[in-house]
């Protein structure tokens, strides 16, 4: 029932659904001391219905563009806290629309400030060349969230309760902060992005296929987190704060600090919050013969118990040397100290389905995890035009440590005891990661620009196991899953790309090149011999963007993209520990594992900027999945390159104010996907069709008063070994700006009807079926306050800058 009162809801929403193009416009902001303003909202007004065209931030240094709008009058809206709105007519014109800019410039105070009111919003999904741009705060349903959860609401993007972040259906997704990508996996990934607040990010970068100057990891693309920085002259700061109730409590808080005078700017950012949950688990597991009669089953039903915390500071701070040179570093710290307590109640059962044995478990595991990562850099401008070189370096250190006591008891079907143990085991873990990087940009004279670069990084790992058994107060080493693994890799990579626009269309073309070299070690132990392996490997990644208008008047785009990607195994994964989740299941790492390539193509056609329609193919070659194994039943779970994978899809979405006070976001996607290898003593050739699609309606009404309405459903959908079963959430939020505008009270319900389940069946098992389900802790109440404070001051002029680039993503502790 609930499932059908999701599908009539987003169908009604839905039908009013999707429809704008045309010349670039661009510019930059400064204040009336010629300092630069960052995240100056940028508004376009059409002046013949008052309808909002576009709506853009700016960015570091000023700078701002308008992609595509049409030949007409406009007016447009520039504010920012702090300071007098600008108001201003300008005409787009066939002639003069392509590459019109200027310098705009605000009058600021030095009072406290005060939150501007603009005139039109912020869109929530904004198209570029070669990435689709999302704006988190236009939500409502977003306050008092954590990036991942923010992540779960963008088009196209999918969490699953393990943390694993996919696009479009398929895994493989490099997650980038500010242009660094994340060195972590599942659920350490998933820890790490629910400790940091939404309300520290400015927008959000979905890159299905990213430019050359990018990583080629990432086979489905790169999700880039952009965060929030300040820098017009004087103090500024945000407080968000937010307490969440579902059956446990969570909260996530947060304060930002900006601080720029004369040739300084720095910044400091503390966030922390409690993360509390729970998962109420069903597994079932049905063993047949040969002749495929009932020969045993397993249930078992898990009740997890997740508690933790986490701490988050950054502080960064640039020096203006000169009109031309900048120098910056940051360093950030994070400790996310959790623990997790599973009580396991299994039955064995006998073929006639008679209880044979009851097995308990009491599993505590305990987790402490800490990250400290450090850039220093260094930026040159060559030129007035925004040539410049940039130069940083990076140190990232993940250190980890994990306890755990598995209590295990097997009792007769009298319940009698059988066999009882402990299993204790001590897994620290050390990653170090050093890259440097150098990069090169230059415009030229045809209005092209040439991009050029080289890289390297050093990633060292060192990952300890030591298990041991008790019995009958006996303890003694677990030899069977006691090991060290070190782990040693280069990479060394160059790039070209190349930009240019031809009339009213854009070309890129980029190429990158990646040497990867790397050892592994296992030192083994009195009853595991040494093993050690060796791999190198050269490869070059090409990528293709084409974009432009089909007609005159622009309201037919195109965009084309080509890429080829390269996922390869997560550090972790090559570890050949074989690790306890229960008595009867077990997780263990595959050193023969080798790199996965995808060769991806997508074309959008969008029809006055309103309805954006894309096409998108991929293949996936040695395809990095897990896989399921049943030996003398028990279930080992390893990775695995077992399947070459072929995805099609069609997604559809939109943004309308359909009124002055209704404004609707959808989005719509189907798809094909199809996984074809041999496994273990199985063949797997799966395939199947998905859908998805999400609507949010939000409604502003007078006196600072806005609500919000969103819907969200998916199939069921393929996944390799996997059927994941089909689900839905229905949220709702309310808004009251308060304190003159500077603050807002937001109350968000999320999953309504608690309809957010994670289900699924696994196939392809030897003589062997076997399913899940689960409950979350989704439905939940969120009270959350935001405040922004600050004084502008007056001061000299001075130089501006961006920040620096880099990489992190591949740690699985």
């Amino acid at each position: 029932m609930r499932s059908i009162f999701i599908h009539i809801f987003l169908f009604f929403f839905g039908t009013s659904l999707f429809s704008q193009n045309t010349f670039n416009f661009q510019g930059k902001v400064f204040d009336q001391n010629g300092n630069a303003v960052d995240l100056a909202l940028v508004t376009l007004v059409s002046t013949s219905d008052s309808t909002i065209r576009y709506s853009v931030f700016s960015d570091q240094d000023g700078s701002f563009l308008v992609n595509r709008i049409d030949e007409g009058l406009y007016n447009l809206n520039i504010g920012f806290p702090g300071c007098d709105v600008l108001l201003q007519k300008i005409e787009i014109t066939k002639n003069g629309g392509v590459d019109d800019q200027g310098n705009f410039v605000l009058t600021c105070t030095s009072t406290t400030l005060d939150e501007v009111v603009v005139k039109g919003k912020t869109s929530f999904i904004e198209r570029k060349t070669d990435r689709i741009v999302v704006n988190p705060d236009v939500l409502i349903s977003n306050a008092g969230s954590n990036i991942l959860e923010t992540l779960e609401k963008a088009p196209g993007i999918w969490v699953d309760p393990s943390g694993d972040i996919s696009l479009k259906g398929r895994s493989g997704v490099a997650v980038f902060v500010d242009d660094k990508p994340l060195y972590l996996s599942g659920i350490d990934l998933q820890n790490y992005l629910s400790s940091i607040p939404a309300s520290t990010v400015k927008h959000i970068e979905i890159m299905a296929n990213p430019p050359a100057k990018y990583d080629a990891a990432g086979n489905a693309g790169v999700i880039n987190i952009v965060t929030k920085r300040n820098l017009v002259a004087g103090f500024f700061g945000n407080l968000s704060l937010s307490l969440q109730q579902g059956r446990y409590t969570r909260s996530n808080n947060n304060l930002n600090l900006f601080y720029n005078k004369n040739k300084w700017s720095t910044y400091l950012n503390i966030s922390g919050g409690v993360r509390n949950s729970f998962q109420d688990l069903n597994i079932n597991r049905y063993y047949k013969n040969n002749f495929s009669t009932n020969a045993s089953s397993f249930s078992q039903n898990s009740f997890i118990v997740k508690k933790g915390h986490s701490v988050n500071v950054k502080w960064g701070l640039d020096y203006y040397m000169s009109t031309k040179m900048t120098l910056g570093f940051f360093v950030r710290g994070l400790t996310n100290p959790n623990d997790n307590h599973t009580v396991n109640n299994a039955l064995i059962r006998d073929q006639s389905d008679e209880i044979r044995n009851r097995v308990f478990a009491d599993n505590t595991t305990q987790n402490s995890f800490r990250n400290v990562a450090s850039n220093l850099y260094a930026k040159y401008l060559t030129d007035d035009e925004g040539g410049h070189i940039l130069a940083d370096v990076d140190y990232v250190l993940y250190r980890s440590q994990s306890n755990q006591i598995f209590n295990n008891d097997i009792f007769s079907n009298t319940n009698n005891p059988v066999y009882r143990d402990i299993i204790r085991g001590d897994l620290p873990s050390d990653i170090t990661i050093v890259t440097g990087r150098i990069q090169y940009e230059k415009f030229l004279k045809d209005k092209s620009k040439m991009e050029i670069g080289i890289k390297t990084a050093n990633t060292q790992t060192d990952n300890t196991a030591a298990y041991t058994k008790t019995i009958g107060n006996i303890t003694t080493p677990d030899y069977d899953l006691s090991n060290q693994f070190v782990y040693n890799e280069w990479i060394h990579a160059a790039f070209v790309n190349y930009n240019r626009n031809i009339g009213k269309w854009e070309a890129q073309i980029g190429f990158r090149a990646e040497t990867t070299s790397f050892e592994g070690f296992q030192p083994g132990n009195i009853r595991n011999p040494d093993t050690s392996f060796t791999r190198v490997y050269h490869n070059l990644f090409p990528t293709i963007f084409i974009s432009g208008a089909l007609d005159t008047a622009n309201v037919h785009m195109l965009q084309f993209s080509f890429g080829r990607r390269i996922d390869r195994p997560f550090f972790q994964d090559l570890n050949p520990f074989v690790s306890p989740l229960d008595k009867y299941t077990f997780y263990g790492g595959n050193p023969g594992l080798k790199p996965t390539y995808s060769n991806n193509f997508s074309l959008t056609h969008s029809f006055k900027n309103k309805i954006n329609t894309t096409i998108s193919y991929g293949f996936v070659s040695d395809g990095i999945n897990e896989t399921l194994e049943i030996v003398d039943s028990i279930y080992y779970s390893r990775p695995g390159n077992i399947s070459d994978n072929h995805s099609l899809s069609l997604a559809v979405d939109g943004a309308f104010n359909l009124t002055p006070w209704y404004r609707i976001n959808a989005y719509g996607e189907v798809g094909y996907l199809s996984y074809r290898s041999r496994l273990y003593t199985e063949n797997l050739d799966t395939a199947g069709l998905y859908y998805a699609m999400n609507i949010t309606n939000t409604f502003s009404v007078n006196k600072g008063w806005s609500f919000e309405l969103r819907g969200e459903y998916r199939s069921d959908m393929v996944y390799s070994q996997l059927l994941i079963k089909s689900f839905g959430i229905v949220n709702f939020g309310l808004n009251k700006k308060i304190l003159k505008d500077a603050g807002n009270i937001r109350i968000l319900v999320s999953d309504l009807f608690y309809t957010r389940r994670a289900d699924g069946i696994i196939n392809n098992l030897r003589n062997t079926q076997a399913d899940w389900n689960s409950r979350l802790d989704t439905r939940s109440v969120t009270v959350a306050f935001s405040y922004r404070f600050g004084k502008a001051v007056s001061q000299k002029s001075k130089p501006t800058g961006s920040g620096s680039d880099s990489e992190q993503q591949r740690v699985k502790t």
